[in-house]
């Protein structure tokens, strides 16, 4: 199960039917949604415990998909 929260899970699974490149994988403390185009990932929150997780999450799933930026890019930005 990638998160105990039904709405992580729902915004997980639709952007995987909507990004057919993204996929999960386990991680060492978080599920990660990886994109195969650019080896780059996101860390997918477990038990989010504020609405606003849900939104940047939504955002962080929408920059991967679309220029395959996520966690590995942001460090780099650093």
């Amino acid at each position: 199960m990638v998160s105990s929260n039904t709405d992580v899970r729902t915004l997980v699974r639709g952007a995987m039917k909507q990004y057919p490149w993204l996929t999960t994988e386990p991680g060492s403390k978080h599920w990660r949604l990886r994109s195969q185009r650019t080896q780059d990932f996101i860390p997918i929150p477990f038990s989010p415990s504020e609405h606003r997780i849900i939104k940047h999450l939504r955002a962080q799933i929408r920059r991967l998909a679309t220029t395959g930026d996520g966690f590995i890019a942001a460090k780099r930005a650093c």
